[in-house]
């Protein structure tokens, strides 16, 4: 299963970062750029919360988009956010925070009604992965603890997948609501994956780890031979909702020749009024 998702991390890479160099490659010709940004929330689903929605986090999300028809752009982007959850096992005690980013390409449909336009997006990425868990002497990097005995990966391939809505304020202007699952080619964005873990695999820092949880863990350490952790071969899932301000320039100088060529729907907002000549 290691060398399964290590391979598929591995097509991931190799995929976006061709993916972005030949969206970048366009920008000499490019007609159609836009630009988006904006704050948002973040969710976790994996085996400490027991996929289920837990504690919200804040995250910030810029992306540059490519018009390609009236219906299909491409979008690249990059968001920094965080992830955590308190542990829904009580006897287990993994609590973990983590603070990431990511880079994504991804094709987009547009449904355009005017001025809202519905969409949808699917494509490819790759987030850094730097889990912290908590106890009583505060958080430990989980990467160096290694508390199942195996290595935490730093960097992981995901799937995202979304809808979203965009609404026109002006040709240049919109504002845009994302909702974004990203399914993650790792069971260890928390560094919780295997359903046993040894007690004799594990090094002296994942036992000084472990022995800080609690009083309790510190003896089933001690005394146990092997500890109950997650739920094997199911990968984690993180979402990101995020609400940004989409702006397409309107000058030559970013090759955006007309901006009202996609976004201009049928509505008096845009005829120009008619003059009467004076006699």
């Amino acid at each position: 299963m290691l060398l399964n998702r290590s391979a598929s991390n591995r097509f991931v890479f190799s995929s976006l970062f061709l993916l972005i160099s030949a969206f970048m490659s366009h920008s000499v010709v490019a007609q159609d750029w836009s630009f988006a940004i904006g704050p948002g929330i973040t969710q976790y689903a994996g085996d400490v919360n027991q996929k289920q929605i837990g504690q919200l986090r804040w995250a910030l999300n810029a992306e540059a988009w490519y018009r390609l028809t009236d219906n299909v752009q491409i979008k690249s982007g990059i968001s920094l956010y965080q992830i955590g959850a308190q542990d829904a096992d009580t006897s287990r005690l993994r609590s973990f925070k983590a603070s990431n980013f990511e880079l994504y390409t991804s094709g987009m449909y547009s449904f355009k009604k005017g001025f809202f336009t519905p969409f949808v997006h699917a494509g490819i990425g790759a987030t850094t992965n730097n889990p912290m868990g908590d106890s009583r002497l505060g958080y430990w990097d989980l990467r160096e603890v290694q508390p199942e005995g195996e290595n935490v990966p730093g960097m992981v391939g995901f799937i995202p997948f979304g809808i979203g809505l965009e609404y026109e304020f002006t040709p240049v202007l919109s504002l845009v609501f994302d909702l974004a699952l990203r399914y993650t080619l790792t069971d260890q964005l928390d560094a919780v994956s295997k359903q046993e873990v040894v007690v004799d695999e594990l090094s002296p820092l994942a036992l000084d780890y472990y022995q800080a949880l609690s009083d309790g863990m510190a003896r089933r350490v001690v005394e146990d031979e092997t500890l109950l952790r997650g739920a094997a071969n199911t990968n984690d899932i993180y979402s990101i909702f995020s609400v940004k301000i989409k702006f397409t320039p309107s000058t030559s100088l970013f090759g955006c020749i007309d901006p009202y060529k996609y976004s201009r729907p049928n509505n008096k907002r845009y005829k120009k009024k008619k003059t009467i000549s004076p006699i």
